[in-house]
């Protein structure tokens, strides 16, 4: 097959990830390297892509930050000769197929350790480059914290939702620290999007897991959010009877009579439904509150400063339940106060809380 292909490259000079050492004399160098010169060949089924720098090379993190998307079977190999890096395909590549060969991070020079930050190379084996791009990202459905390191995977609408469990996915990103993901040259198909944390897109059921239940068409979804969670993991309510927040060095009795001491909050929110609201201090949870409806009076908090998170809990149990991929649910929702509330003795606070 003839390789038709085109190179498109986007660099980045990530300073920060730089590994500098003061010299002893002359301009401290800060750049990571430059590409001079770039030449790919195809024969008999294997591709080979060659790049020359302006100065000698070394790979950084290989196994974690490149990628090829869509996934191809066999192992690529690499090959760093001085200031050259080649890189060789040697699977035959898919028909009318845009690919994407990510080199984030994986490439520094030799000497200060300056690394070039993002490397794409775009191949097609068509006469066109498919054009459509998508957007998103990946959070933590109960902590809502990013998820890094994560493959989010797009598989054809017409593969078996058991595809995840044998067979790798039609195209592949992978979050950033900020659980971002993007996917350039897509085409106009529908998909299902799934998020793994694992190493070799096979989902074993165990490990977390995100996905929509809704397909996915870049043509018109240019953002999606997906929310990953641990299809196992089950967080209890702290007490049945959470009206009063428990602390060692008081006695309870104490509470009930001397409520001066303690603060008042009056959540309101559109919703009238079976909800939990949680107070948070140094990433714990101090307790929780279940209602069946309103109002949402919350009384005897000791005074501090807190995190406020919101569960939906639509099926009623007091508690955050996770989602499942065999029953298609997902994770009950979750939403955290945009700021931190301050609970003062013999005060009453009243949030009026948009949850949309």
């Amino acid at each position: 097959m003839k390789l038709i292909y085109s190179i498109f490259i986007f660099l980045i000079l990530l300073s920060s990830c730089a590994n500098i050492v003061a010299p002893t004399g002359g301009v401290k160098d800060v750049d990571p390297p430059k590409i001079l010169n770039k030449k790919i060949s195809e024969k008999e089924g294997i591709t080979n892509i060659s790049f020359t720098f302006n100065e000698y090379i070394q790979i950084n993190q290989w196994e974690e930050y490149f990628y090829v998307s869509p996934p191809v079977e066999k192992r690529i190999r690499k090959k760093i000769k001085g200031k050259s890096l080649t890189i060789t395909i040697e699977d035959t590549l898919t028909k009318n197929t845009t690919y994407n060969i990510v080199l984030d991070n994986c490439i520094k020079d030799n000497n200060e350790g300056n690394i070039l930050d993002s490397l794409f190379i775009i191949l097609t084996t068509s006469d066109k480059i498919d054009s459509l791009t998508l957007r998103g990202k990946l959070q933590n459905a109960y902590t809502l914290t990013a998820v890094e390191n994560a493959w989010i995977m797009l598989f054809e609408e017409n593969r078996s939702d058991s595809v995840i469990f044998k067979e790798k996915p039609n195209y592949i990103a992978k979050t950033n620290k900020n659980g971002d993901f993007y996917f350039p040259n897509l085409n106009n198909k529908n998909y299902k999007a799934v998020s793994l944390t694992g190493f070799d897109f096979i989902y074993n059921e165990e490990e977390e897991i995100a996905f929509l239940n809704t397909l996915v068409n870049a043509e018109k979804d240019s953002f999606i959010s997906l929310l990953s969670f641990d299809p196992i993991i089950v967080i209890d309510s702290l007490t049945k009877d959470s009206t009063i927040i428990k602390d060692d060095s008081i006695e309870v009795d104490s509470l009930v009579k001397d409520e001066a001491k303690y603060g008042k909050l009056n959540i309101i929110i559109g919703e009238n439904k079976q909800c939990l609201f949680q107070l948070f201090q140094n990433n714990k949870v101090i307790n929780e509150f279940s209602f069946y409806e309103k109002p949402f009076l919350i009384t005897n908090i000791i005074p501090g400063k807190y995190i406020l998170k919101y569960i939906n809990d639509i099926d009623r149990d007091e508690k955050w339940t996770t989602g499942s991929w065999k029953l298609k649910t997902q994770p009950e929702k979750t939403t955290n106060y945009p700021s931190e509330i301050i609970i003062r003795s013999n005060w009453d606070l009243e949030l009026e809380w948009d949850l949309n």
